[in-house]
């Protein structure tokens, strides 16, 4: 493996790419964008960074964890509590004993805007009131004044994370988005590759968080990424969104799979919280929807020459209200991804009156990193991925839905 010429980075480095992977809470009616849960997603990508480099890949205890938290270089004083309703500050961040095992971590924060409370299993904060924690029930479309807009900057510092968002205009909303890069992985890997790929709520648009790995550190070219958003009228899916989160150790590969509820109907789906760099960690190499009701992704990890080596992986799934299919999937042909280099395949566009809402991908292999779907003019969207380890095979998905 290439994994030998890794360089070490800094904590801090790490860390600043995993804050940019964890959303703020979904949809109308949710928290929203806010001190308050900007401060608890710090305090919980702390925990996160600590879970990546343990040794049996669990989080610490609640204690530990919160003074971990509290020594960390930001300073987010972090106490700890039996559960969130005995919360005793405002303004702090707490690690809720009630709740939390070596998967999943609790946490709350009380203001004078409400309990906002953090369930790393669900993938959401969410503001617990008088009637329990509020729930936006979404509209099932179909879709009006179906456009894709976009966002483009630029990366140049190795190793360096960027959260990326593509808002949507107006009262319309994303039911998809897509990514792309102007210039491919070179002949080493150095290139831009998504850690995260999914809709956003509370900030109504597409975010990706991109990484710009070099595992050489030597005359890092700058990328131009851009980020597409399939914006929207009237499909909105339900809050909260079904997740499922997995915890990957160097060498494996593992699933994981959310399903929508009963009587919903998938609309879109994504994958976050990978959180790779040369010095390791996990990465995706699937991300698709199964079936009309549910969405898979896939992972690996690394350990390189520095101290990141697994890291959690979550499926994100969008659903409506519907008893019949919305989305309908349009598949290419697998290609050979050679080792040391780029390869891109394009799905066959939308059939009929259909539109592209959102791309997926799959590749047979651990050996390859995915580095971005496009959404193209043509109805079609583009895959492209770099065989780092070693040959694999890549698969495009798109998905298209019927829209006024």
């Amino acid at each position: 493996m290439r994994g030998t010429t890794l360089r070490l980075i800094p904590v801090i480095a790490v860390l600043a790419g995993l804050l940019a992977c964890f959303p703020a809470t979904e949809a109308r009616g949710a928290a929203g964008h806010n001190p308050a849960t900007k401060k608890l997603e710090n305090a919980f990508k702390v925990a996160l960074y600590f879970r990546s480099v343990s040794k049996d890949g669990c989080y610490p205890a609640a204690r530990p964890l919160a003074r971990k938290i509290t020594k960390d270089p930001r300073g987010i004083r972090t106490g700890v509590a039996g559960g969130a309703g005995s919360v005793p500050r405002n303004g702090r961040p707490y690690v809720l004993r009630r709740g939390m095992n070596c998967n999943k971590v609790m946490m709350a924060l009380r203001d004078s805007t409400g309990l906002y409370i953090l369930n790393s299993a669900l993938g959401t904060i969410r503001v617990q009131g008088r009637r329990g924690p509020r729930v936006n029930p979404g509209k099932p479309g179909p879709p009006k004044g179906v456009r894709i807009v976009s966002e483009s900057f630029k990366i140049s510092k190795p190793d360096h994370v960027i959260r990326q968002e593509r808002l949507c205009p107006g009262s319309s909303y994303p039911i998809g988005g897509g990514m792309s890069v102007n210039v491919p992985p070179g002949p080493d890997g150095e290139g831009a590759y998504p850690h995260s790929y999914e809709r956003l709520g509370a900030q109504r648009g597409f975010h990706v968080s991109v990484v710009l790995f070099d595992a050489t550190w030597d005359s890092t070219a700058t990328r131009n990424v851009t980020v597409q958003a399939v914006c929207a009228r009237g499909l909105i899916p339900h809050n909260p969104s079904p997740h499922k989160t997995v915890f990957i150790l160097p060498g494996q590969t593992k699933s994981a799979v959310t399903r929508c509820p009963k009587g919903q109907q998938l609309i879109s789906g994504g994958f976050q919280r990978t959180n790779f760099a040369s010095d390791g960690g996990n990465y995706v190499i699937e991300s698709r929807a199964i079936g009309t009701r549910a969405w898979k992704v896939t992972g690996s990890a690394f350990i390189g020459s520095g101290t990141t080596g697994g890291g959690e992986l979550t499926a994100l799934g969008y659903c409506v209200k519907r008893k019949k299919r919305i989305l309908t999937e349009v598949q290419s042909a697998p290609v050979p991804v050679t080792a040391g280099m780029n390869a891109a395949v394009t799905t066959p566009a939308c059939p009929g009156n259909l539109r592209l809402t959102t791309t997926g991908f799959a590749l047979d292999s651990r050996n390859a990193f995915y580095s971005g779907s496009s959404l193209n003019d043509d109805g079609t969207t583009t895959a492209n991925a770099f065989g780092y380890f070693g040959p694999a095979n890549l698969t495009a998905y798109g998905y298209c839905v019927r829209a006024k």
